[in-house]
């Protein structure tokens, strides 16, 4: 990788990048690419859990209930299950 980088003139963000073996698995665009498959990457889970409990808390008590959580869920998942899919 560092001989492509060479060559293409591009440098490596020294907080945030790391070459390693992909036998380690790496997280990219919020998902976790491993030898094992692809999944949603722990800091992507945290994050849609910590805002999902924010939005809760915004529109707790509501008669109607959050319509913004409900958005945010249905968005989140879709964008999951965009980023799984698998050909058959």
């Amino acid at each position: 990788m560092n001989e492509i980088f060479n060559t293409l003139k591009l440098e490596k963000h020294p907080d945030k990048t790391f070459i390693g073996k992909i036998d380690k698995g790496f997280d990219f665009l919020g998902y976790h690419f491993s030898p094992a498959g692809l999944t949603v990457a722990t800091g992507t889970l945290m994050k849609f859990v910590a805002r999902a409990i924010r939005l809760y808390e915004q529109e707790r008590g509501k008669p109607e209930g959050s319509p913004q959580l409900g958005l945010y869920v249905r968005r989140w998942v879709r964008w999951v299950e965009g980023g799984l899919m698998t050909k058959e």
